[in-house]
């Protein structure tokens, strides 16, 4: 018995209409009629079917700050402005609010997985990473998300960015990239 059928599916490489059988998490039938039992039966109607998307590049802990900075120029100086001057009240449940709502977005979009880049500094904390490991943890069943402990401000201009980073892969990071800036 498969776990899930998908009627009618159009796909890339396939000129008419198929179905997918699905048992677990693999696609054990690709065929045009398939006749086994499914305990769930989906009908695509005749829409294109893809395999999900995966977001390379992304910030969850500065996500949806944009009314709390104040644009005039509009450059990268200033941006980096903001964003520090936004950070700095940052609070656990705040970062996890606003990275739940885009999470939750790109998996109506069908988003399947995502890298997402953790500022891990003195002025941070380990606030925005812990967050976002309770985010990992609640889309789990939905998404694959990748926490990357991420040194904005270098690790030459404070040691205690070191260390930040240090303790991120420590406690579940899944990389680091520190930023050197001379």
């Amino acid at each position: 018995m498969l776990d899930l059928l998908i009627k009618n599916a159009r796909l890339d490489d396939h000129e008419a209409g198929v179905d997918i059988g699905i048992v677990g998490d693999k696609i054990t039938l690709l065929e045009a009629g398939i006749a086994e039992p499914a305990h769930t039966v989906l009908d695509a109607e005749n829409q294109f079917v893809c395999a999900g998307f995966y977001e390379t590049h992304i910030y969850l802990d500065k996500a949806c700050i944009l009314n709390r900075c104040s644009v005039k120029e509009g450059g990268k100086e200033e941006a980096t402005k903001e964003t520090r001057n936004a950070k700095k009240n940052f609070t656990e449940d705040d970062v996890f609010a606003r990275a739940s709502r885009v999470v939750e977005m790109a998996i109506k979009k069908g988003t399947m997985g995502l890298r997402t880049f953790v500022e891990t500094d003195p002025l941070a904390g380990l606030r925005s990473f812990e967050a976002l490991k309770r985010v990992k943890d609640t889309y789990a069943f939905a998404i694959d998300i990748e926490l990357c402990a991420f040194a904005q401000d270098g690790l030459t201009q404070e040691m205690t960015t070191h260390h930040l980073l240090r303790q991120a892969l420590q406690q579940g990071a899944d990389l680091v990239v520190p930023l050197h800036r001379p």
